[in-house]
């Protein structure tokens, strides 16, 4: 389904993101480290996947495939930055019906948005999946998050996944930004199989990436904390309502030790779930490879 739409710099210790504790208070979107991060007026988390380490002298293509937010929330100076600051052409939605529901789709000219739910009925929101892998005695709670990507692995290979890895593939021209609410399960997990993909072999850059949700999110993640807070389930009990709604690098690389025991790897994934050949295979990672040393 398809409708037309119309620097800091970051801190580095051996290649990798360091988080420094001071970023906690950063309330500003536009106070935000770029790269990765972009500010654009009313998206929470938009930043660049590309720029880290392949090999000494490649890295992962920059200004080619964004991670986002739900866009519910842009201004017109937002939509037009989109495009005019950023190139993207393609916006790749992975939420429901429901979550669409609450936050309604914007028209931003020049950009065609394709709609591909991981879940198609089913609400898939932080606080939502938080509630049914509700496991956060943990200090991470990264076992109830492991649990989840599971399932948005093998649901997400089915269509959503599997429609922007071709457009990945066909479309290497046509830069495209990926999303579902927070921009931080659906679209963590997919951002994760592109780096591995890419060739980012040290889980810890990755689940570093992950991370940077918890700071790109601002006061979005308020909002779910709150929701879950009413729920009678966290019968307002705060602590536990942040790990819910938590990034932490545990969940990411645990869920990617259990792709390497599950399928062999990300091209194993690639094959067995989503039905890649080695050619399709190839076409991808050649496209998501620069030949630029990182910046990141």
């Amino acid at each position: 389904m398809e409708h037309n739409y119309m620097n800091q710099a970051t801190n580095l210790r051996s290649g990798t993101y360091f988080i420094q504790r001071t970023m906690a208070n950063i309330t500003s979107q536009a106070a935000l480290p770029s790269p990765p991060f972009y500010a654009i007026d009313g998206v929470y988390n938009l930043r660049d996947i590309g720029g880290y380490a392949v090999s000494p002298t490649t890295s992962v293509r920059r200004n080619f495939i964004y991670r986002s937010a739900h866009l519910a929330g842009i201004t017109p100076a937002g939509c037009k930055a989109i495009v005019d600051k950023l190139g993207i052409t393609y916006i790749y939605d992975f939420r429901s019906d429901l979550e669409i529901a609450r936050y309604p789709l914007v028209d931003i000219p020049g950009t065609t948005r394709r709609y591909v739910p991981v879940f198609r009925n089913q609400d898939a929101s932080p606080a939502s999946l938080a509630l049914r892998y509700k496991d956060y005695s943990a200090a991470d709670g990264a076992e109830g998050f492991i649990r989840a990507y599971k399932e948005i692995l093998r649901t997400g290979a089915e269509s959503a996944y599997k429609i922007v890895f071709e457009h990945i593939r066909d479309q290497p021209t046509e830069p495209l930004l990926f999303h579902c609410t927070a921009g931080k399960d659906r679209t963590g997990v997919f951002a994760a199989l592109l780096l591995r993909l890419a060739g980012v072999t040290d889980d810890k850059v990755i689940g570093e990436e992950y991370a940077l949700t918890e700071v790109g999110l601002g006061e979005l993640r308020g909002e779910f904390i709150k929701k879950l807070m009413d729920h009678p389930a966290v019968s307002g009990d705060r602590d536990g309502a942040v790990r819910m709604t938590g990034a932490k690098a545990a969940a990411i690389t645990g869920t990617l030790k259990y792709l390497d025991s599950e399928y062999g790897g990300v091209e194993g994934y690639m094959k067995q779930a989503i039905g890649f050949s080695d050619e399709d295979i190839k076409k991808i990672k050649e496209n998501i490879v620069a030949e630029e040393k990182a910046i990141l």
